[in-house]
């Protein structure tokens, strides 16, 4: 497995945690997850989780934002997701 490939798992996992707002008993699905966010796309989510896609730092940021994460480490470096966002949206 390569290490695209253990980020895809992981956000998988991540979004198969997350309740779907359109179907009972299921997980969000990548489109759900899309249309929460306005800096990511479908493809971009199967990218990502199929470890074909190199987002940057600010897609994760928002992909936690839309996955109900307060925060995100990467690198050891624990970063706040609204305080992120806010900064980096004005």
């Amino acid at each position: 497995m390569t290490e695209k490939e253990k980020l895809g798992e992981v956000l998988r996992k991540l979004r198969e945690k997350v309740d779907s707002s359109d179907y009972d008993n299921e997980h969000i699905s990548q489109q759900e997850l899309a249309d929460k966010n306005i800096a990511i796309t479908k493809h971009l989510i199967g990218t990502i989780e199929r470890g074909t896609a190199n987002p940057t730092l600010e897609k994760l940021v928002f992909l936690a934002k839309a996955l109900n994460l307060k925060t995100a480490t990467i690198l050891n470096v624990e970063i706040n997701v609204d305080k992120f966002i806010k900064e980096n949206t004005k």
